[in-house]
């Protein structure tokens, strides 16, 4: 089996997997659809919170 270091392939690989970990890791993009995702999450989660606090003054003012 030839030695590994003197192989081409090997140098080629080695020399990729480098500059692999040099290079910082890229971010991702938003896709529309995980956009359009998060806006209807932060929308529910926005109707929620106003359904328990008009339902929570209803009660105190209704005392």
């Amino acid at each position: 089996m030839p030695d590994q270091k003197k192989d081409l392939f090997y140098k080629e690989v080695e020399g990729r997997m480098n500059a692999l970990k040099r290079r910082p890791p890229e971010k991702e993009k938003i896709t529309r659809s995980e956009r359009i995702n998060v806006i209807f999450n932060v929308v529910i989660g926005i109707v929620i919170l106003l359904g328990v606090l008009f339902t929570l003054f209803r009660v105190l003012g209704g005392s």
